[in-house]
């Protein structure tokens, strides 16, 4: 079965060793974060849906991001059961005019997670804030998806998406989650 017909799919694959419920997690290691806040819980089917931001270095703007953990790895939010078993971890990169709530809304891809016990990760498509630069198109700026970094001005201070996919938010997850 597929999780979303769409073409703009890019998907990267990674363990990730801690596997403690993310509540617990959060109240043990939230001091050793700058900025970082659950922005919503949700239970979908028997797993749990998250809304987190933080301060991004990469972009140098708050991010958000959406993480489904399948309930073998978020068993219940309010205990601090630790399971130390690998979490195969998939992570969703969106395309154009997307954010990190479409595929959560629209893929129906939760049940299909919680079924063969993969995490789902779903940055945003690109920084957000008075300050980023924008463009009055679709296509271009806030939103438009790009998971590069850029070069040139006004564009080189907060568009640095593949830094931030690949390095920054992998390594947040590792060390917090």
């Amino acid at each position: 079965e597929s999780l979303c017909s769409s073409l703009c799919i890019y998907v990267v694959v990674r363990r990730q060793s801690d596997t403690r419920d993310l509540f617990t997690l959060v109240q043990e290691r939230s001091a050793t974060m700058t900025s970082y806040k659950i922005v919503s819980t949700n239970r979908v089917g028997a797993g749990s849906y998250y809304r987190i931001s933080h301060d991004s270095t990469s972009t140098k703007t708050s991010m958000t991001f959406g993480l489904f953990l399948p309930s073998r790895f978020a068993t219940n939010i309010d205990e601090s059961a630790i399971n130390k078993e690998n979490v195969l971890v998939i992570y969703w990169l969106s395309g154009l005019t997307c954010d990190d709530t479409n595929f959560a809304m629209k893929a129906g891809a939760f049940s299909h997670a919680e079924r063969e016990n993969v995490a789902l990760v779903m940055p945003d498509t690109s920084p957000r804030g008075e300050d980023v630069p924008n463009v009055d198109s679709y296509d271009l700026g806030v939103g438009a998806g790009f998971y590069v970094n850029a070069t040139e001005e006004p564009y080189s201070k907060h568009y640095h998406m593949y830094t931030y996919v690949t390095e920054e938010l992998p390594a947040l997850l590792e060390s917090q989650f």
